[in-house]
């Protein structure tokens, strides 16, 4: 039977080959296999971090080699990084295990030859301080290993924010993240909510300026189970993603498109603030993500959500009192959440994202009414699919003006240009953009 870290190699081998989202290899990959929930958390932390922490294992391995770097096949890599990763960073696997398992892996998935190797290897690595550099003077590409990003990106990065707040940005990023629930009020007070999750050992903490939004502080291991979320009384939801529909300030009665929305937590949160009046138009290109979206929009028994597969570039829409585009994006403001990210982006995504983006938001906006709002957001931190974006948008459209914020709960993260814009680092949440644009009647 294979052990949880040959799982984790085959689900490293998927992910490289298939360049699918790695919790979409994991999905299908725990449904084919049958795994059970235990040894399905254990692998779940040990790929997630083993692609979180890429570049600074790849640095220890490359300096612990006799050979080039570049000589490892794929699946030695991955087992030589599997070793290093429970060597030095899981706090929980004793030093003899990790390397007799990585020796014993090698052997049985790539051949005997490679154990000497391997053994060698993870022998010098065990010598390596986790939270030290490994040299005193290290290159630019070396400096980008150590805090786990590519290096195209670490340059961007360093180029706009400053060495200093880069590192901050990447360090923020190798953190595994909190996990943040949004209360739906139109089913529980929060009182009633606080008191069942707390009866059943869960820890929630109210964060700052928010009325619905909390930090689980512990016990959120089996949240997905708890009657409370299968009742539909709360979603999983970062503070940045909710606020984006905060900026959108959907009201009761009105008629709302969200394209893009799969799989459909800011379309809740939307149909929440609405009060369930109303009609909130739902809408993806994905039919499989977008029965997702109607499965939990059941949970929630919300009655206001209409979910379509609609093409956000080419399909005709209702014409709406506000229109929410979450743009496609490259996603480099939730590397902190998703990190196989930072590994399956290149340069060129940049353009090709900003193209899809202006093709969208100059279609949709075509449905909005006047006087109407839409707001158009993404979770890039990359200005070429935010600002660019908008402001090409505005050079082909006179009729929309960026529309002025005026909303204590969002001040913080608002600029002089009007836009909502979020640092992970600075302001704890995950890397945000949004501006808020008005149909001038």
């Amino acid at each position: 039977m294979p052990t949880t870290r040959e799982h984790s190699l085959n689900i490293l081998d998927r992910f490289w080959v298939a360049g699918k989202q790695l919790k979409n290899v994991q999905k299908e990959y725990f449904k084919k296999c049958k795994i059970s929930g235990s040894d399905r958390r254990r692998i779940t932390v040990i790929t997630n971090d083993v692609l979180r922490w890429k570049g600074r294992l790849d640095l220890w391995i490359a300096l612990a080699l006799k050979r080039p770097f570049h000589s490892l096949q794929p699946k030695l890599l991955s087992i030589l990084e599997i070793g290093t990763y429970e060597l030095l960073l899981d706090k929980g696997t004793p030093a003899y295990a990790a390397i007799d398992s990585a020796v014993s892996l090698a052997r049985k998935r790539v051949g005997k030859h490679t154990t000497g190797l391997v053994n060698a290897v993870l022998r010098k690595v065990s010598r390596f301080e986790p939270e030290i550099p490994p040299l005193t003077d290290m290159s630019d590409e070396q400096t980008a290993a150590w805090y786990a990003t590519p290096k195209w990106l670490y340059d961007r990065w360093v180029e706009r924010f400053g060495e200093t707040k880069t590192q901050s940005l990447c360090t923020r990023f190798n953190t595994p993240p909190e996990t943040v629930i949004r209360r739906n009020p139109l089913r529980i007070e929060h009182g009633e909510f606080v008191a069942g999750l707390e009866s059943r050992g869960v820890s929630p903490e109210r964060i700052n300026g928010s009325d619905r939004f909390y930090r689980v502080m512990s016990g959120s291991a089996n949240l997905r189970t708890e009657p409370l979320f299968l009742d539909g009384c709360f979603s999983y939801q970062d503070r940045g993603a909710g606020a984006v529909v905060e900026l959108l300030d959907p009201r009761p009665g009105e008629t709302v498109l969200d394209v893009c929305a799969a799989p459909g937590t800011k379309a809740l949160y939307i149909a929440e603030r609405m009060e369930d009046k109303g009609t909130v138009w739902a809408s993806d290109v994905s039919p499989k993500r977008v029965e997702s979206g109607k499965r939990d929009q059941d949970r929630h028994r919300m009655r206001i959500i209409k979910w379509e597969v609609r093409d956000a570039t080419a399909d005709t829409f209702p014409r709406a009192d506000r229109i929410l585009v979450d743009a496609p994006c490259t996603g480099t403001g939730v590397i902190g959440r998703r990190p196989d990210i930072k590994w399956r982006r290149r340069p060129e995504h940049l353009a090709e994202m900003s193209d899809l983006q202006i093709n969208i938001l100059n279609h949709v906006s075509r449905y909005l009414r006047p006087n109407g709002v839409l707001v158009y957001a993404t979770c890039s931190l990359e200005p070429e699919e935010n600002w660019q974006v908008v402001e090409a948008f505005l050079k082909l459209n006179d009729n929309f003006r960026v529309d002025p914020v005026d909303d204590s709960r969002l001040k913080s993260w608002i600029t002089r240009k009007m836009t909502l814009e979020t640092f992970p680092p600075d302001d704890h949440i995950d890397g945000m953009f949004a501006v808020r644009l008005r149909l001038v009647a």
